[in-house]
């Protein structure tokens, strides 16, 4: 039942996230900017840092024993642990399908534009959010809810985002390829280019040698013939 309660609520704040950066962007372009690795209106990375950082404060509140997290202690997991999902995701994107879905290039103190200190403390306060305002109505209406219910929704988001995952990784393999064979053939017609600008480079400049040397022989038999008519 808990990973039943694990994938809807990564499921659900994956398109709370979506809706969050799509919004913010469209807003900030002032053009629709469909935010998202996938098809689907849901942002996986959002889903994986808001369940992580409610489970790891459930299970805190589970144990007596241990002492509850402090609100700066919620702040730098979520500084942190984002900064550091920023820059997996990102590093593991660029790597497998040579694009990228977020630059920080521009941002101050960013580390290779894939994170940067002004994100970091906005996902940082976002954990704060999450675990005083989000949390407990997220928990309760969970609980309140069918288990039945919860199982089906949760095989039905995994289905959904498994597939979306196939067709979404299939696609992009193809574009890689696709762009990989253009530049193959790019830098090959180039290199032909190339080779017939040095071979008729290397053509013109034998002609001028030959027609430089015939009519340094031309002059040469001028010279003489003028010698021989003018000599005593």
């Amino acid at each position: 039942m808990l990973v039943c309660i694990t994938f809807f609520w990564f499921f659900l704040y994956s398109v709370f996230g979506w809706i969050y950066e799509s919004t913010y962007c469209t807003v900030t372009e002032r053009k629709w900017m469909n935010r998202g690795f996938l098809y689907g209106p849901y942002c996986p990375i959002y889903g994986v840092g808001i369940v992580l950082i409610m489970a790891l404060w459930y299970f805190t509140e589970l144990n007596p024993e241990s002492a509850s997290l402090q609100w700066w202690q919620i702040f730098l997991v979520s500084f942190f642990g984002s900064a550091v999902l920023e820059y997996a995701t990102h590093w593991t994107l660029e790597k497998l399908f040579h694009a990228c879905w977020w630059d920080y290039s521009n941002m101050p103190l960013n580390i290779n534009g894939r994170i940067c200190l002004p994100a970091s403390v906005f996902f940082g306060l976002g954990g704060l959010f999450v675990i005083y305002v989000l949390y407990d109505p997220t928990y309760v209406a969970t609980k309140s809810m069918d288990p039945l219910v919860i199982e089906a929704f949760a095989l039905l988001f995994v289905a959904t985002i498994s597939a979306d995952t196939a067709i979404t990784v299939s696609a992009l393999q193809a574009f890689a390829e696709k762009a990989s064979s253009l530049n193959r053939s790019l830098n090959e017609h180039m290199d032909n280019l190339v080779a017939e600008a040095v071979l008729l480079g290397d053509t013109q400049a034998a002609a001028f040698a030959e027609r430089r040397e015939g009519a340094a022989q031309a002059f040469a038999e001028k010279r003489d013939q003028a010698r021989e008519l003018f000599s005593p």
